[in-house]
């Protein structure tokens, strides 16, 4: 009885609510348990994989959802930190070949991050970010070697930066323009255009004071002392003017030794499009030009690769479409068919995979059917010397 006295007095009271606010609360309600209930579950999910980090007793399959949780969110120590979990799934269970694949991947992406890092003149943080990488994965070997040929391309160009200075302390600003031209062949950004441009300010600011002291000459005390001294604006809207007119007969130049197409003409092009300087209006272009001649040079050196693997793989065996996923693996990451080749070869190892189960289901082999691994051709490293 007094269940029901509570029951009729809250339906009394239900009804003096307005109707808006009913339909609202059914709009909301089911809206606001769903974001709830996910965002319950992220918790857990963060929580699950802050304890994976540390935990031996975390499953493998936990291990490499949290290692591809760190890894997507892009940066150096999340991708190491995926790197270090997915590591550490036991080489018996299935998830390993998958395991071994991402390591690659990301493995690959640290070291274009610390590629990046070199580009803009930060040498220590680029070899300290190689040095995390965990000994054992999949790039580890091409780690020292790619630290020497920085340190290696580090010292050139202090030594040709040093040089450029010794020729205008001894009042040579021709010598040393020829020594700084020389920064705009070494790979790396950062020496190339800002190093570069302190010395073309200076080396400028050297030929502006032979002209003012040969004009002082020419005129009287007075108007000498009139004169203002030229400000490291005007000195580099100088020489930027100048190299304008330079930088346009170099990427002329460029263009025509493109134009036979060949590998040997485009890269004459690209060394001569290279000697446009930063900083003048030709620069974008000429960088434009040097991508598109590099990516047409890429192309031909590998479209053999993928012909053949192509012409291997129509055959349709076994034996011939692991022979055509072998051809393919030639074309290495970042080029230009890289993206075709590993979209071919997602193609020809599901054949080959499918040819596999067939053979073991007809002979009812031994082997059992996960036995075929993608990894067995996996995604080719970047060569440390393209």
């Amino acid at each position: 009885m007094k269940i029901h006295l509570i029951v009729m007095r809250v339906f009394e009271k239900a009804q003096t609510i307005p109707l808006p606010f009913w339909v609202a609360l059914i709009i909301t309600l089911p809206l606001t348990t769903g974001t709830f209930g996910v965002w319950l579950l992220h918790q857990k999910n963060v929580g699950e994989c802050e304890t994976a980090k540390t935990s031996p007793d975390i499953s493998d399959s936990t291990r490499l959802y949290c290692a591809q949780m760190s890894a997507d969110r892009q940066t150096a120590d999340d991708l190491l930190e995926a790197i270090q979990l997915a590591n550490a799934i036991s080489y018996e269970h299935p998830l390993r070949t998958d395991g071994d694949r991402l390591i690659e991947r990301w493995s690959n992406q640290v070291l274009e991050l610390a590629e990046t890092l070199f580009q803009d003149g930060k040498l220590n943080e680029a070899i300290a970010l190689l040095e995390k990488i965990p000994v054992g994965t999949p790039v580890y070997e091409f780690i020292r070697p790619r630290i020497q040929e920085w340190q290696a391309t580090w010292q050139e160009a202090a030594t040709i930066y040093d040089d450029a200075q010794t020729a205008l302390q001894d009042d040579k600003p021709t010598v040393a323009l020829a020594e700084a031209r020389k920064l705009l062949r070494v790979p790396n950004q950062y020496w190339r255009t800002t190093r570069f441009q302190e010395l073309a300010i200076e080396i400028q600011a050297t030929r502006e004071n032979r002209k003012k002291a040969a004009s002082q000459q020419q005129k009287t005390p007075k108007e000498a002392i009139s004169q203002q001294p030229l400000t490291a604006a005007d000195l580099l809207s100088n020489w930027q003017k100048e190299q304008a007119v330079e930088a346009s007969i170099q990427l002329a130049r460029a263009r025509e030794l493109a134009a036979p197409g060949d590998v040997n003409s485009l890269r004459k092009a690209i060394s001569a499009a290279e000697l446009v300087f930063s900083g003048t209006p030709q620069y974008p272009q000429a960088q434009q030009a040097i991508a598109q001649w590099t990516r047409q040079i890429e192309t031909i050196e590998d479209r053999p690769y993928l012909d053949r693997a192509t012409k291997l793989a129509s055959k349709g065996d076994l034996t011939s479409l692991q022979a055509a996923i072998s051809e393919a693996n030639n074309i290495y990451f970042g080029r230009a068919l890289y993206q075709e080749a590993q979209s071919k070869i997602d193609q020809w190892t599901n054949q080959a995979r499918q040819i596999h189960d067939q053979q073991y289901s007809q002979q009812n082999s031994t082997l059992p059917t996960n036995q075929f691994r993608e990894t067995d051709y996996r995604i080719p490293l970047t060569p440390v010397n393209p």
